[in-house]
């Protein structure tokens, strides 16, 4: 072998053995096709330092027990974390027990359902961030033990009475931030911050419509609670009950109490707005406590900057305000000794505007690209950092050695290994650290050629000129070849050689390097410029700025056009061949991102340059600064070589006047959220321009009515969905989010934040320049159940009534869109999108372009039968679009241009015929912005008509997966009919009948039976009948069957049926057993009661009502006895919750007879179906079935079954056959509705 391969390979096998674990990422997706199914598998496979992906699907509880693993969820929306079937892994653990380490994890985008999640509670666990989660009905608390936690932008809702604690707080400095706790009902407290938290943060979160007795529970000292907001709570805002706490900036609205001491010494509470019932409580009154800023503040009331110590607003402060400067003169005396208020606010702290000064949190943070890679590795740090730091300090090794002080620097890892990085912030209120451990990885690099670089002094002068060249390749260099001449020639094999010109010219100089594994050159052209002796340079190259345009905002997601303005040639000859190089403070501050070149520059001429940088930075957030350098290599003498640079730094931002899912990180288009495929239509009704209100004019509210002629539901109709689309714009509510009062048909449909109450809401902003943060939004609404067909209303308030919060938001007319059935209508199939998407055309002000400025609304989840379409027609509703404005693209194809005829207070739909452009799938519309007013897009709906077809009538067929066999036999049937029959009836031949397209059915006793199957549609019926298609043989030997009976059961919403848990026989008897019964759709319902048969002496269960329940008991007395058949083993009551149906199983943990043996069964399976049942016209409940039959005899609901209900029949069979389910009322089981149901009645009466 040659020896120099032998090397390379031993070098390679090395450095795989002893080189560091590079991170990587798992992913995990219950539906498989990926690394692994669960969380559990993907941790215990993972690393320290690997980060794992969830995907949409439903996970159990699992446990971390290895440090610095990073768990992602697709989004807390999609990702669910809850116990599995049978109620195991019903926790999280961070870590798992005592000795192991679960060190800076991470977890994000989650909905945690499970019951116990342990934060560091069983060993240990620092640094750890949770963000991005939802936490909603946690039966226990969510325990938080260790230092450093940082918890923010999670929601936390309806913990219950049961749970005294919502969250349990232990640990020092810990970040509590822009959370959402709602709905809580903690007996004690929901947020607790124990005593040993000292020096923690909360900042930003709300505390909204709770019960639980205190909501934050204040216990350690040296906090900083700010920015929170406190509302609608029928306990207490916050508790205090420690020293040296700063409590500042929050809003306390409609609450019982606002703040209690109960103890602490030299707490400051200033510049906080009080409007509670109560605002300052107490258990022991404090000696010192603090009611104004430490130092004086600089703000701007009334337009007017003054500098004051400032307190906070008191609803009941009556005092005057001589010199106008928004501090009353007289003190506000605080009750019960608890102090004053010297500094009281005349209004609250959100009407001043502080300048420069003020009480914000200051927290380090950062993030680092890329995290891992080969020697050398330069990685760009960016300061995410609150609190406006005034200083930063980087120390890259973590070794106690400050490497930069810049807010966003770069730095290159030259060797292997795992770093530590640790980030020092400060302002003049303190400092605060954020160290990340192996956050950075560094592997040794793979055997590579090296990179010819080099420079050169000087590189002009007069002849004879000596240069001096230094090679600055990089990489391990074996050779050197220098031509001096680029004449072909190898004038120099020195590795920094130097070397004389002797002759007048410009020279080009090549310079090869090479090594064992390949070689590389650089030339650099026109390099060395050599002058007559006695030559002086009479030109000079400036640079007057470099801009960045528009707005000196760098744009995320595509190149950036950068203008390098008024390069002046100030001398008197004419220069060619100039070299303008621009770099980028993110890429190299050597290497050009891109150079342009200009070909000629007369003395005294100037010109300018745009040079495109074609990086493409996919997440807002740093800075860039950008330098353009005239004459980068010196090639041209010049009377002064220091003045041939400019730069200009700007932070980098999405374009919001772009479609947003394409240059959003995170984006979406407007994509498709409701289909349908019907016979029936569509029906919109938008508000005319009247009812659009500016912001601040509707303080008193808004009533927007639709009459029964804006809607005309044809009759015979069946209500599908009803959806309100209610639209804004210019919102300024502090926070982001409009905080409303929404009204319809007289039900409160929202009442407080949108974007976390009961509609869908989209937003979007331009994100830069003078209007960056004015949002537009689009809430959606389904208000199926409470429309009505005669008319209906919708009106919005601001929250609370205050117009000055909550009146910051401009109203578009609002549309209401009704889908319906109709059996007389055509088939329509109907794509509903949903998405806000604001666009603007102009290169100047907004860098767009007109396809840049392009919203796309891919329509999805149906396929086109393109040849059979009848019409096509595309309802594209927009915000503020035209006159004469808009272009409407349909897959790729130019629809109509300057098509839209609003103005900027219409929301409605431009509609257009798209038939010609349609495909099967992938279609996709586009909604284009084509001025600089702007416009905002909506939802688009995409309706497809196909002309009546003739309806054949159907054939009957069948099959079945078995057809012999012992009892009791489960047959599943197939329906394998033709002709779309649109009902289904079947006779097993047992006695037995379903209504089902495709049932399962057990036959119980041995015989031979002949099955029927009745299909029937509109055009006619059909009978197939299968002879002795079914033969059960008597079981063999002694099987045991577990069944419920009824086998299928139904329940009325809010109703409940008694289903038996039977046992087949017992050969050798019962001691005791040990079971689990499951539903599997909790929605549906739950067990709520259980019935021990009386030889169950002792018992136990799972707590009730619940939907996996396990049921223990023994027979103490030996009742039942050997060969005991069809026992009873309990009763279990089911409660119906909402409309659908859920299968039940049986799981058998341990079942043993009187001799100790283990009894193994057969379970079969059962079924519990609730309907959704109105009442008959002129009743006031909805009809029960009080036999559990699946018949519905009571139909006036009152609990009996009397003569009364068989005339409430006859007089509304044709009703029950157009509003409800046939088969619970079809007493004759023909599948139809007719007066010899009426005569069965009579029967069973």
């Amino acid at each position: 072998m040659n020896k120099r391969i032998f090397i390379i390979l031993f070098a390679l096998i090395c450095m795989v053995l002893t080189g560091p674990a590079e991170a990587r990422t798992w992913y995990v997706d219950d539906s498989g096709g990926v690394d692994f199914t669960s969380i559990r598998d993907a941790i215990n496979s993972a690393s320290s330092g690997d980060t794992i992906y969830v995907y949409n699907g439903t996970y159990s509880g699992f446990y971390v027990n290895k440090p610095y693993l990073t768990i992602i969820g697709e989004g807390n929306d999609l990702v669910t974390v809850t116990p599995n079937d049978v109620g195991q892994y019903n926790e999280i653990r961070l870590p798992y027990g005592t000795g192991d380490n679960a060190t800076g994890t991470v977890l994000e985008g989650m909905n945690i359902s499970i019951q116990l999640p342990y934060f560091g509670t069983f060993g240990t666990a620092s640094d750890v961030i949770i963000k991005n989660c939802i936490f909603n009905r946690v039966f226990s608390r969510i325990y938080m033990e260790g230092d450093k936690y940082t918890f923010e932008n999670n929601i936390v809702s309806n913990a219950s009475s049961s749970q005294s604690i919502g969250i349990d707080a232990t640990g020092a400095s810990y970040i509590i931030r822009n959370n959402y706790f709602n709905n809580n009902y903690n007996s004690y407290g929901h947020l607790y911050i124990r005593s040993a938290c000292t020096g923690s943060i909360i900042d930003g979160n709300i505390f909204s419509n709770s019960g639980t007795t205190r909501n934050l529970v204040l216990s350690a000292s040296e906090c900083i609670v700010s920015n929170n907001t406190f509302i609608n709570n029928t306990g207490i805002g916050i508790r205090i009950s420690n020293n040296n706490n700063t409590i500042t900036r929050n809003t306390f609205i409609k609450n019982n109490e606002a703040i209690q001491i109960s103890s602490g010494e030299n707490n400051r509470i200033y510049l906080n707005t009080f409007n509670d019932t109560q605002e300052i409580t107490y258990k022991t009154v404090p000696s010192i406590t603090y009611w104004s800023s430490p130092d004086q503040i600089t703000y701007t009331y009334n337009g007017t900057t003054y500098a004051s110590y400032m307190g906070n607003y008191w609803p009941n402060y009556n005092g005057t305000d001589t010199n106008g400067d928004g501090i009353g003169d007289d003190p506000y005396v605080l009750p019960d000794s608890l102090g004053t208020d010297n500094y009281p606010l005349m209004q609250s702290y959100e009407n001043y505007n502080f300048v420069g000064s003020g009480p914000v949190a200051l927290v380090a943070a950062f993030t680092a690209s890329p995290t891992s890679g080969d020697a050398p590795l330069t990685v760009q740090f960016t300061d995410e950092s609150t609190g406006s730091p005034t200083s930063w300090a980087w120390d890259f090794e973590n070794d106690g050695i400050i490497d930069s002080t810049n807010q966003n620097p770069s730095f290159t890892y030259t060797s292997a290994g795992n770093y530590t990085v640790n980030l020092t912030v400060a302002n003049a209120d303190g400092s605060d650290s954020e160290v990340k451990t192996d956050c950075i990885v560094v592997n040794e690099p793979l055997p590579e050629p090296p990179v010819a670089d080099f420079t050169a002094t000087p590189t002009s002068g007069d002849a004879p000129l000596m240069v001096n060249f230094t090679d600055s390749s990089n990489g391990t260099v074996s050779s050197y070849a220098w031509d001096f001449d680029n004449d072909g020639n190898v004038d120099s094999e020195e590795e920094n050689p130097s070397y004389t010109y002797e002759t007048v010219g410009t020279y080009t100089v090549n310079l090869t390097v090479a090594n064992a594994d390949g070689s590389d050159s650089e030339v650099k052209t026109n390099y060395i410029t050599v002058t007559q002796a006695g030559q002086v340079a009479t030109n000079d190259l400036s640079i007057a700025a470099v801009l960045i345009s528009p707005s000196n905002v760098v744009f995320a997601r595509e190149a950036n056009n950068i203008e390098v303005y008024g390069i002046t040639n100030s001398g008197t000859e004419t220069l060619t061949n100039i070299t303008v190089a621009l770099y980028a403070s993110d890429v190299s501050d050597t290497v050009p991102v891109s150079t342009a070149t200009i070909s000629s520059l007369a003395g005294g001429g100037t010109t300018t340059k745009f040079i495109t940088d074609p990086t493409i930075r996919d997440l807002q957030g740093s800075t860039v600064t950008y330098t353009a350098v005239v004459d980068p290599d010196n090639l041209i003498p010049e009377t002064n070589e220091a003045n041939n640079n400019k730069s200009r730094a700007g932070p980098v931002k999405y374009n919001g006047y772009k479609g947003k899912g394409l240059y959003w990180e995170g984006g979406s288009n407007i994509t498709t959220r409701h289909t349908f495929d019907l016979q029936g239509n569509l029906l919109c009704s938008t508000m005319p321009t009247t009812a659009y209100k500016s912001v601040g004019t509707w303080g008193s509210g808004r009533t927007e009515t639709w009459t029964a002629s804006d809607l005309p539901v044809p009759s015979g109709s069946t209500i599908e969905k009803v959806f309100l689309y209610f639209a804004y714009n210019w919102d300024q509510t502090a926070g982001g989010y409009p905080w409303l009062n929404l009204s319809f048909n007289g039900n409160i449909i929202e009442n407080g934040n949108l974007s976390t109450g009961n509609g869908t809401l989209y937003r979007d902003w331009s994100n830069f320049g003078a209007y960056a943060d004015y949002e537009y939004g689009l809430c959606v609404y389904d208000v199926t159940d409470r429309f009505s067909s005669s008319g209906n209303s919708f009106v919005t308030n601001p929250y609370d009534g205050d117009n000055n919060l909550y009146g910051k938001v401009a109203l578009y007319p609002s549309t209401l869109v009704v889908v319906y059935k109709n059996s007389n209508e055509t088939r329509k199939q109907i794509f509903i999108n949903e998405e806000c998407d604001e666009l603007g055309v102009s290169a100047s002000s907004y860098g767009t372009t007109l396809e840049e400025a392009t919203a796309y609304a891919p329509f999805t989840g149906m396929s086109i039968e393109t040849v059979k379409v009848q019409n096509a027609t595309l309802y594209s509703f927009a915000g503020s679009a035209g006159p004469d404005e808009g272009n409407l693209l349909f897959n790729g194809n130019i629809v109509a241009t300057n098509a839209w005829q609003g103005d900027s207070k219409t929301s409605n739909a431009q509609v257009f015929d798209v038939k010609s452009y349609l495909n099967e799938t992938g279609n996709e519309a586009g909604i284009q912005g084509t001025t600089s007013g702007g416009m905002d897009a909506l939802q688009q709906i995409l309706v497809v008509e196909y002309p009546k077809e003739t309806v054949a009538g159907p054939i009957a067929n069948f099959s079945a997966n078995v057809t012999e066999g012992d009892a009791p036999l489960t047959v599943n049937f197939t329906d394998t009919s033709t002709g779309s029959p649109t009902s289904w009836f079947w006779d097993f031949g047992d006695g037995a009948n379903v209504s089902e397209q495709n049932p399962s059915h057990t036959y119980s006793a041995e015989g031979i039976y002949t099955v029927n199957l009745t299909v029937e549609n509109a055009a006619g019926s059909d009978f197939e009948s299968k002879s002795s298609y079914i033969e059960v043989s008597e079981a063999s030997g002694s099987t045991v069957t577990l069944y419920f009976d009824p086998e299928s059961s139904s329940v009325a919403e809010n109703e409940s049926t008694e289903i038996n848990l039977v046992t087949s026989n017992f050969p050798a008897g019962l001691s005791g057993y040990n079971l689990t019964v499951t539903l599997d759709d909790p929605n549906v319902a739950e067990i709520v009661d259980i019935e021990y048969p009386s030889w169950a002496l002792i018992t136990e269960n799972s707590t009730l009502p619940g939907t996996s329940i396990y049921l223990k008991t023994v027979d103490g007395n030996d009742t039942v006895k050997a060969d005991a058949e069809n026992v009873v083993l309990a009763i279990l009551t089911v409660s119906g919750k909402e409309k659908g149906s859920a299968n039940l199983s049986i799981g058998v943990d341990r079942m043993d007879d009187d001799s100790g043996n283990a009894i193994e069964p057969t379970c079969l399976t059962g079924k519990i179906e609730v309907p959704l049942l109105s009442p008959l016209p002129d009743q006031e409940y909805a009809p029960k079935d009080l036999d559990g039959d699946g018949l519905y005899e009571d139909l006036t609901g009152n609990g009996e079954f009397s003569f009364v209900d068989i005339v409430a029949y006859f007089h509304n069979m044709d009703w029950i056959e157009e509003n409800m389910p046939v088969e619970y009322f079809d007493f004759n089981v023909n599948g139809r509705i007719d007066f010899d149901d009426v005569v069965d009645m009579f029967a069973m009466i």
